[in-house]
């Protein structure tokens, strides 16, 4: 789901990535056990947001947080925001996305299409991506491989754009502490053979979860994408 940015979500978040992103989600029943729809909620304060390794925020602070509605079938809805330097004369982005995610033997299987918005604007900027991604673990790494595609439009400035991401993480031992990593590739309309990656230290306690990474990019042509230390702190509902 929002894991993109984690979203997360390269997407991420994620993660952001999903990373990402990211962001956390922890679904909840909303009524009693035998309700099939669940919700589940998330917020944080970043100290950078960053997007794919670049700086939407200009290297400020951004408030950011999302809910999603998700079906026993595997279907699921949500939206994610957060603040940004001024883009457009827009100071959100507004993420709106759905999709579907399953099992198949021991990976998890995620596909959805994604609209970024940008509430205000004075320009066409709103772009559509669709996404896919399949995660596992081996031992006690879990990872994730995933794509997104944003087809050629008026908000890519008709061109395509395709990235590419691998994350990781890992607890350490039996500590609330984990470690994870991530690398990803972009070409197209964002960036041309552009890398990014990261790696961070995350600290888990009850529904919250603070974490700090380290994230650099190659090939961005902007100071947006220097290397940082980003902090986070989260929450999940």
């Amino acid at each position: 789901m929002k894991n993109l940015k984690s979203k997360l979500l390269s997407t991420a978040l994620l993660l952001t990535g999903v990373a990402s992103a990211a962001a956390i989600t922890a679904p909840s029943a909303i009524a009693q056990d035998s309700n099939p729809f669940s919700l589940s909620a998330n917020a944080a304060l970043v100290t950078d947001y960053r997007f794919r390794g670049l700086s939407l925020s200009d290297k400020d602070t951004a408030f950011q947080g999302g809910f999603d509605v998700s079906h026993e079938s595997g279907f699921y809805v949500g939206t994610w925001g957060s603040s940004i330097d001024n883009f457009n004369g827009s100071e959100l982005e507004l993420d709106i996305y759905g999709g579907y995610s399953g099992q198949v033997g021991e990976i998890s299987t995620d596909i959805g299409f994604l609209a970024y918005t940008y509430p205000g604007a004075t320009a066409n900027t709103d772009y559509y991506e669709v996404y896919g991604s399949v995660s596992g673990s081996v031992d006690v790494i879990d990872w994730s491989l995933g794509a997104n595609y944003a087809f050629e439009q008026d908000g890519t400035g008709s061109q395509d754009n395709i990235y590419i991401y691998l994350n990781t993480s890992t607890p350490l031992g039996d500590t609330p502490f984990s470690v994870a990593g991530n690398i990803a590739y972009e070409d197209g309309a964002f960036g041309t053979n552009k890398w990014d990656w990261l790696l961070g230290l995350s600290y888990g306690f009850e529904q919250f979860s603070l974490s700090v990474n380290y994230i650099d990019t190659a090939n961005t042509g902007s100071s947006a994408g220097d290397a940082g230390v980003i902090a986070m702190l989260s929450a999940s509902f």
